[in-house]
């Protein structure tokens, strides 16, 4: 294993040193906090070009109606027609999630970034441990929802899960970040 300085150096980079291409997974949920400002402040911060290899990476997760504990009234409705409602409804999430990453993946080519976009199903924290140690990442960046000590004490984090389980560094970008990266790029 690299040592912490070790990966310190690989993560902030200096420009003139790029010799070598770093493996960023950045990790989006398409939320306000992981949308094109979120993209935009990881490209400024970590300083990525196109020698780096970035993937864009978005995790859903889906739960069937049919596979809740439902009461008979409900149940009564027919599970066919619910199945077949609800595979539609993914269908159209799917959609849509499609295109918001294509989204920034634009944002990513338009910033002179060469990145990929991988979008699986699954519970995203696992999914995203899994993805980082698959393609030996050198860092993993997330953006924090900002749930407060009780939401994720009852809900789990999955920031909170990636940094105590990613076989990588782990950089959470908060809302506040954001917002100060706006300002300064606005004075």
């Amino acid at each position: 294993p690299r040592s912490t300085r070790q990966r310190n150096q690989t993560i902030m980079a200096k420009p003139e040193s790029k010799t070598f291409a770093r493996n960023v997974l950045i990790c989006s949920d398409l939320s306000a906090y992981s949308s094109e400002k979120f993209l935009e402040w990881c490209i400024t911060k970590l300083r990525l070009t196109k020698t780096d290899n970035v993937t864009l990476f978005h995790v859903f997760e889906w739960q069937y109606l049919t596979d809740l504990p439902l009461d008979d009234e409900v149940m009564a409705i027919g599970t066919g027609s619910l199945e077949a409602m609800q595979s539609e409804e993914k269908k159209k999430v799917k959609e849509g999630i499609v295109k918001g990453m294509e989204g920034l993946m634009k944002v990513a080519q338009e910033k002179g970034v060469n990145a990929e976009v991988k979008i699986v199903e699954g519970v995203p924290k696992v999914k995203i441990c899994e993805f980082a140690e698959k393609l030996k990442t050198d860092v993993v960046i997330m953006a924090s929802r900002g749930m407060g000590a009780m939401k994720r004490f009852f809900l789990g984090s999955n920031s909170d899960y990636c940094i105590h389980n990613c076989p990588s560094s782990v950089v959470i970008v908060r809302e506040q970040d954001l917002k100060s990266t706006s300002q300064q790029q606005s004075s």
